[in-house]
């Protein structure tokens, strides 16, 4: 049973090819600033596909021989948690940023063109729209804009179920905490089997390597009328050039570490990061009345040895603190759709 696994980031399309379980090659297919400069559909789309296209030939693999093809999903409607056939309707959605522009977005197209030439099925796993939320959790202070669950909900949800089986309990009966930190960052509240609240650095909570996060808003209506940007452009501003990137210039973690001790202000801004990020996780707190089996990190960041100690120091009063240093993202969609494949598992209608 031979998987193809694609998943499209801000920089590179990640490829793997997993064989009856195991993952027998992965890569990273890295993008320079001219393709990432294009607009995702048709000229990124196009790019990334011909790229993974010829992964396949590299690796001496016919598309015929392909069992399915499992595609991250982007920001698509808000669906539950699960595994998806690819349908068109979910193709015309990734294709018109249903509920936004995202790399993610290309993967479920590409998985349905294999299907159509090559014959081979299509799913996705736990997209970014997963929308599992409390209603409570979706009002805020206008009425006429609700909180929207757009997320890292497939690293989340593996790395939630890893930390059940390691504390020794099913999934659904566990009360976990769960925050991805990567270039963007989410953080989650598992309740009964569901993600019931969460944050986005997209738009609030937190901010994260190049996510602003949540911003005073006033100031922000300044800031924008202020710099003349257009809507497109602030969301540039505040989704890829915000957050650590906007104070040290560099999307790498290590550096900004090495820029942070050296320059004036950067220790403090650091500190913040991590400031935020252990208010964001103590702020769901009360959804479990002040109990929770263990709160949960993973993403790049966390492969940071001084991250981990700096949220440990904030967070000690939590209880346990589990890691899962680096990404999952991959393993959770071969896993999942191979499942599905064995009947394990439910396929879902979008």
């Amino acid at each position: 049973m031979l998987i193809l696994v694609v998943n499209p980031g801000s920089t590179s399309t990640r490829v793997a090819l997993y064989e009856d379980g195991s993952c027998r090659d992965t890569s990273r297919l890295e993008h320079d600033s001219a393709t990432l400069d294009k607009p995702l559909f048709p000229d990124q789309y196009d790019l990334r596909r011909d790229g993974v296209l010829a992964y396949l030939r590299n690796q001496k693999v016919d598309p015929r021989e392909l069992a399915a093809v499992a595609a991250r999903g982007g920001r698509l409607k808000p669906v539950s948690s699960g595994v998806y056939r690819v349908n068109e309707q979910m193709v015309r959605d990734a294709r018109e940023g249903l509920q936004g522009q995202h790399p993610a977005n290309t993967a479920v197209v590409l998985a349905a063109e294999i299907e159509r030439t090559y014959g081979v099925p299509a799913y996705s796993v736990d997209p970014i729209s997963v929308d599992e939320l409390d209603d409570v959790a979706r009002i805020t202070g206008l009425k006429g804009i609700e909180h929207a669950s757009l997320s890292h909900a497939l690293s989340m949800r593996a790395v939630a179920r890893r930390a059940a089986r390691e504390l020794g309990f099913e999934y659904r009966n566990t009360r976990l905490i769960v925050a991805h930190l990567g270039g963007g960052g989410s953080i989650s509240a598992h309740l009964g089997g569901r993600m019931v609240d969460l944050y986005n650095s997209d738009q609030e909570g937190p901010f994260a390597v190049e996510r602003a996060g949540g911003l005073p808003s006033l100031k922000l209506l300044e800031y924008l009328k202020d710099r003349g940007l257009s809507f497109a452009q602030g969301i540039r501003t505040l989704a890829h050039e915000g957050g650590l990137y906007s104070y040290f210039g560099v999307r790498n973690m290590q550096a900004i570490e090495d820029l942070a001790s050296k320059e004036t202000g950067g220790r403090a801004v650091l500190d913040a990061y991590v400031y935020q990020i252990a208010k964001g996780v103590a702020s769901f707190l009360p959804i479990f009345s002040g109990k929770v089996d263990a709160v949960v990190f993973t993403g790049g960041v966390t492969c940071s040895t001084s991250i981990q100690k700096a949220l440990e120091e904030r967070l000690s009063f939590v209880g346990k603190i589990l890691w899962y240093p680096g990404e999952f993202e991959m393993d959770a969609l071969a896993d999942g759709v191979r499942a599905a494949l064995l009947g394990q598992e439910q396929v879902r209608d979008y």
